[in-house]
C-alpha cells in the first residue's frame, strides 16, 4: 500500500536513512549465488532544505508502506508528516528548501 508521506531527515542521518532502505530491498546470497545489494535508498532524499547554518534532506511522495515503516523504526526520520501538504511539513519544522537549480 503507498502512503503519501514527507520525511525529513538531518544532513547527519540522510546516508543512514538511505541504508535503511537499501537494506530493505537487499537481498542475501543463497545457493551459491551472490548476494543483491540493493541501491534503491539513493533515490530518496534529495530535496535540500535548510534552517539557520544547519542542512536537511526530505523525500515527499508515494511511500510503500514497509518504507515508512523502516524509516520511522530506525529513529533516522526528523519529521514525518502524512498526506500531500510538502510546504506544510517545512512550514511545521520551520526549513525552507534550497534552490540548486543554476
Amino acid at each position: 500500500m503507498n502512503i503519501f508521506s514527507t520525511v525529513i531527515v538531518t544532513n547527519a542521518k540522510k546516508a543512514e536513512a538511505q541504508e535503511v532502505l537499501n537494506e530493505l530491498y537487499s537481498l542475501p546470497a543463497l545457493d551459491g549465488e551472490e548476494a543483491y545489494v540493493s541501491e534503491a535508498g539513493l533515490e530518496f532524499f534529495g530535496i535540500e532544505l535548510k534552517k539557520g547554518t544547519s542542512k536537511y534532506w526530505a523525500s515527499s511522495g508515494a511511500f510503500v508502506s514497509k518504507e515508512l515503516t523502516a524509516l520511522i523504526n530506525s529513529g533516522v526520520a526528523y519529521y514525518t508528516s502524512f498526506g500531500n501538504d510538502f510546504q506544510a511539513a517545512l512550514e511545521a519544522c520551520g526549513l525552507t528548501r534550497v534552490d540548486n537549480e543554476e
